[in-house]
């Protein structure tokens, strides 16, 4: 009894990721940010925006919410990037924020059909009075994760909706410099205010959103270009495959008894997956005419094919010496310095 006392739940709390930390006091966090910022009031709801790519590749972007100061999850969102050719983060972010400003004005027209959201007025006219209500799809404040330029990009868009009077933000991860738009010079907060803190949490919270969705797309690449052409290899068992291995690489290293202990896998077909995977990495390393060549190689033909010969016992840079090729190392100093080395 007394065990099962202890193990029992006792509360519920909010599951946050681990490297999120969360405010004492977020009510106290969000009136300095208005103070530090101007607004008008506390902003209730943050929405933050990150983009993630590598080298171009997979390009996609996040949006996180937050409201009164805590992560708010059913309002996530994930993007893929459809009209930025190679790495442009501006023209990512301007994308991302038309896309999804776009929608909510869509759907705020459908809820209200007579109101003509789209007005370009920089004040909040009485159309936009849902605006400021407290349970408005727009937020009270938009963070964006960059600096000048990024933040010039999300703010061109917001005026050509008609949206330009919601607070926008940039939030640079070098300095933890905040840029707002019409001034020259960012804000630099004290690293220890609760405001600049809060504005990490949200920053944090959408690298980290933008950056898992970027694994999944690599990895849903890597299984599908190749466990894809294993034949009747089904949704369940390649899912328990990287499951279990993680990547195709640890795959091809795992021997046939371990690729046989996933679910859905014997012998056979572990045996036949194994066959498969030589095979393939085979074919690619055919296809692929330039090969490592290991450095102590590649070194010894650099000193093959230089037009000055090296004096004896003056070893090369890079190159490895041992007892064998060099004489000098089984000489004593005086010897080495006498033979004119």
């Amino acid at each position: 009894a007394d065990l099962r006392d202890t193990t029992k739940k006792v509360s519920r709390f909010e599951r946050v990721p681990y490297s999120l930390p969360l405010s004492l006091d977020a009510a106290k966090d969000l009136e300095e940010l208005a103070k530090v910022l101007s607004l008008v009031a506390p902003p209730e709801r943050i929405e933050g925006f990150d983009i993630s790519n590598i080298s171009g590749t997979f390009k996609v972007a996040s949006l996180v919410s937050f409201r009164n100061g805590r992560p708010d999850r059913t309002n996530y969102r994930r993007f893929k990037i459809k009209s930025v050719e190679g790495q442009d983060d501006f023209a990512s972010i301007a994308e991302v924020v038309r896309r999804r400003y776009t929608r909510v004005l869509n759907e705020a027209k459908v809820q209200s059909p007579e109101s003509n959201v789209q007005s370009p007025k920089a004040e909040v006219p009485e159309e936009h009075s849902a605006l400021r209500t407290p349970h408005s799809a727009f937020p009270d404040l938009i963070l964006i994760d960059g600096g000048k330029g990024q933040l010039s990009a999300a703010r061109a868009e917001l005026e050509k909706l008609g949206l330009g009077h919601i607070p926008t933000i940039g939030l640079a991860k070098e300095f933890e410099e905040i840029y707002r738009p019409g001034e020259k010079e960012p804000l630099r907060l004290s690293h220890e205010t609760g405001a600049l803190k809060l504005l990490q949490r949200v920053r944090d919270e959408s690298h980290r959103f933008a950056n898992t969705y970027n694994a999944q797309l690599r990895l849903r690449k890597i299984s599908e270009s190749i466990l894809d052409e294993f034949p009747n290899i089904g949704d369940r068992r390649k899912a328990a495959l990287l499951k279990k291995f993680g990547s195709i690489q640890r795959m091809r290293l795992a021997t046939v008894e371990q690729i046989a202990e996933v679910l859905g896998f014997g012998g056979k077909a572990a045996a036949e997956l194994k066959t498969f995977l030589e095979a393939r990495q085979e074919r690619q390393e055919v296809q692929s005419p330039k090969s490592r060549v290991p450095r102590d190689d590649r070194e010894h033909d650099r000193a093959a094919s230089s037009s000055v010969p090296a004096e004896v016992g003056t070893p090369r840079r890079g190159v490895r010496t041992s007892p064998k090729t060099d004489v000098s190392a089984k000489l004593p100093y005086h010897s080495w310095f006498e033979s004119g080395a």
